[in-house]
């Protein structure tokens, strides 16, 4: 008989006979050599416990009663607040009066025929009152054949230099003026004296007016 014909039958029953050995179908456990039981991996676990978390509590505080107060009489409380002073109301002063232009002297100080004009108030402009006055004088200047010295004058209100320089104004237009109606510029000088000079010496209009002037003297 040979021997491969019977080999592979007696291996076929080995194998059957080692896997019946294992506990086919069946669940066992082994030891070790501790004494534990080893958890074969065929046999189902138990599921492990579940963990329940319970949702967190949110503790509300009590609220607070407000404190009762007493009410506070006016009286304390108008004296506790500082007491702010309210600004002064202004109110417009009434309109001044108008001031009437005084007309320009008709006589000469100086008894030569040659009479002053007059301007308004911080002004050095020919006013109409006094353009026939600067015809007049133009006349007697072209006349007697003699040079003119024209003193620019204000009154005392505002600073000495400004004044001076107010007054050159003056006696500047006045010789403009007379120089537009024939008269030589040759013959036509100026100075001025500011508030140095005034023809009157009290604090009022009526006697500003008189000083706000251009004066005329021959040379």
């Amino acid at each position: 008989m040979n021997t491969r014909s019977w080999a592979l039958p007696l291996l076929c029953l080995l194998l059957c006979l080692g896997f019946l050995g294992t506990g086919w179908g069946c669940s066992k456990r082994a030891v070790s050599s501790s004494g534990d039981q080893a958890v074969i991996a065929n046999e189902p676990q138990p599921a492990p416990p579940v963990e329940t978390v319970m949702p967190e509590r949110l503790v509300t505080a009590p609220e607070e009663k407000p404190a009762s107060r007493k009410p506070v009489p006016i009286e304390t409380a108008r004296e506790a607040a500082p007491e702010v002073a309210s600004p002064p109301i202004a109110v417009p002063a009434p309109p001044a009066a108008a001031v009437p232009i005084p007309p320009a002297a008709t006589s000469a100080s100086d008894d030569t025929g040659l009479a002053d004009i007059h301007f308004d108030y911080d002004r050095y402009m020919i006013r109409r009152d006094a353009q026939p006055v600067l015809e007049a004088n133009a006349g007697w200047i072209k006349s007697h054949g003699k040079s003119i010295l024209i003193e620019g004058h204000c009154d005392e209100r505002g600073t000495l230099a400004y004044n001076l320089v107010l007054g050159e104004k003056r006696a500047r237009s006045a010789k403009r003026y007379l120089e537009d109606l024939g008269v030589s510029a040759s013959r036509l000088k100026i100075i001025s004296y500011g508030e140095v000079r005034p023809l009157c010496k009290d604090y009022e209009e009526t006697c500003w007016r008189r000083n706000r002037r251009a004066h005329f003297a021959p040379q």
